[in-house]
């Protein structure tokens, strides 16, 4: 592979990347009235964007010229990578990072039909409208540069990835713990043990307030732990996704009290 061919590619994968980070911020935002990181990493980037159209620029470059043919093997490509993806980072990690369980003609919540017939589509016009206008980018930026933006955005790339990989290990530990300890005070609650008769639904940062050791217990998970969090509301993480609201408020609580 050219250096040339090389720089053009990582460029592209970087821009696709930031794209749909800004995507799906943006929609976030617009449906939630605020603004809400959706990456899985820290920076402005959502790599399964840049991978997918990548796959489809290079992969299946002879058949953009044939709409129809090109719709169906894009949605078929992002289709599989996006399964792939979510099935890998179950298991590694046993942590379900998005759900499509409510969405019909669903496969195990990784992918639905609706969703891969919509990125197909999306894919169509990509090709079709927004790849000229990011090669002349990609030329600008190769001339303007050269091969060291490459480099610096693929170093700054694989530090987010460790870091993020790095906290992952911990988070489902940690998301445990608080799931547990979500679970014991709800069966004090239910039995009145050791006189702890407070209303149901009293917050958790008046019950921290009230026990303190059961806060010096308790680890609230870091920076990068708490944007996974906020960045995935739907996710289901093993033995600890019956109470995600709550396990959002007793970490914003622990938050509270660790600044204090």
């Amino acid at each position: 592979m050219s250096e040339r061919v090389f720089t053009e590619i990582v460029l592209q994968f970087f821009i696709y990347a930031l794209i749909g980070w800004l995507w799906e911020t943006s929609l976030k935002a617009f449906k939630e009235h605020r603004f809400v990181d959706t990456g899985f990493l820290i920076g402005p980037i959502t790599p399964i964007y840049g991978f997918g159209v990548v796959g489809v620029v290079y992969l299946l470059r002879p058949w953009q010229n044939q709409v129809v043919l090109l719709f169906v093997l894009a949605t078929l490509l992002v289709t599989a990578l996006e399964y792939l993806t979510g099935f890998l980072l179950e298991k590694m990690f046993h942590t379900k990072w998005w759900n499509y369980a409510n969405v019909p003609l669903n496969i195990q919540g990784y992918v639905a039909l609706p969703i891969s017939l919509f990125w197909g589509i999306c894919c169509v016009l990509i090709i079709k409208f927004v790849q000229p206008e990011v090669l002349l980018l990609v030329s600008h930026l190769q001339q303007r540069f050269g091969f060291i933006l490459p480099v610096i955005l693929i170093a700054l790339g694989s530090f987010d990835f460790g870091f993020t990989l790095a906290n992952l290990q911990s988070f489902r530990a940690k998301m445990q713990k608080l799931n547990q300890a979500i679970e014991e005070r709800r069966a004090e609650l239910s039995t009145g043990v050791a006189g702890l008769r407070q209303d149901v639904h009293e917050s958790w940062d008046d019950f921290l307030e009230k026990y303190p050791q059961r806060r010096a217990h308790l680890t609230n998970l870091n920076f990068g732990q708490r944007h996974l969090l906020r960045s995935f509301p739907n996710m289901k993480v093993e033995n600890a996704s019956n109470h995600m609201d709550e396990l959002k408020e007793l970490v914003n609580a622990l938050r509270k009290k660790h600044q204090k």
